[in-house]
């Protein structure tokens, strides 16, 4: 009795896995036609051409020049002092208006600053500095073609904090520049020093062929101390006048005045009598 129902089994299994595909075949044709089933597709993960950005700083390169170190040791009363410093190694023209431009002078083993007038100088310092004075350091920073640039720190000897300024070029970051010619930018005439967000620092302005107009300090928005006009002569500076504001920024009765007067020949032309008081 059971052998007859083994045919029987195998047919009704192979009947019901037909039956099975049909329905299987059925779904999948109607998934292929119904227009309101979204279309799954998996997209082949694309490969990253890309290369990889190089972290690690080359070896004595900065701001894409490759530097040389170097660096000063002075003696005096107060202790030793250090100075290391990156020079560029070849000569390059140095900007035209910035006022302090670094320099190495092997000879006096000292660094030296200069005004910049677009002159060429070798051994300009570019890269890390750093001034420690009895292994304190005192000055760190950052140069770019001789010129002040990013951060700088200053310590006093006693490793307090004194002063954090931010440059960009040679000049503080936030100052206020215009020039003579706004689409290139090549001639400066006004530079208004700002830091944290008041004028502070030495202020500039030039004549429309290069040569310093005026120059004086800001203090806490502030004119302070000495101010000097020029004259726009060919050949050396010639001091124009310079006029006396309050000595320190809060001074607020001081009424600032005329100190002195020169011709273009820089022959004295006024004095204040204020001053032989």
């Amino acid at each position: 009795m059971f052998k007859r129902f083994i045919p029987l089994l195998f047919v009704f299994a192979i009947v019901a896995c037909g039956g099975t595909s049909q329905i299987f075949e059925s779904a999948r044709k109607a998934d292929e036609i119904d227009p309101e089933k979204p279309d799954i597709t998996y997209e082949k993960e694309e490969t990253d051409t890309l290369a990889d950005v190089e972290l690690k700083q080359k070896k004595n390169f900065y701001y894409g020049e490759k530097v040389k170190k170097s660096f000063t040791r002075h003696d005096n009363s107060a202790g030793t002092s250090f100075e290391l410093f990156n020079l560029l190694r070849e000569p390059v023209q140095v900007d035209n208006y910035v006022q302090q431009i670094y320099y190495y002078d092997p000879k006096a083993r000292r660094v030296i600053i200069v005004a910049g007038k677009g002159q060429i100088l070798e051994n300009v310092l570019h890269g890390p500095y750093e001034r420690t004075i009895n292994d304190i350091v005192v000055d760190k920073g950052m140069f770019i073609y001789g010129m002040k640039h990013e951060r700088w720190l200053h310590q006093k000897t006693d490793s307090t904090l004194s002063a954090k300024q931010h440059f960009h070029m040679g000049w503080f970051r936030d100052s206020e520049i215009t020039y003579y010619d706004e689409a290139t930018k090549e001639r400066i005439k006004e530079v208004i020093p700002i830091q944290y967000g008041k004028k502070e620092g030495t202020y500039y302005r030039f004549y429309e062929n290069g040569k310093m107009a005026v120059k004086g300090q800001y203090v806490f928005d502030r004119k302070v101390g000495v101010w000097e006009e020029y004259y726009n002569s060919p050949g050396t500076i010639t001091l124009k006048k310079t006029i006396q504001y309050r000595p320190e920024f809060y001074m607020k009765n001081f009424k600032a005045f005329v100190r002195r007067e020169w011709d273009q020949y820089a022959q004295p032309t006024y004095t204040s009598p204020r001053l032989s008081q």
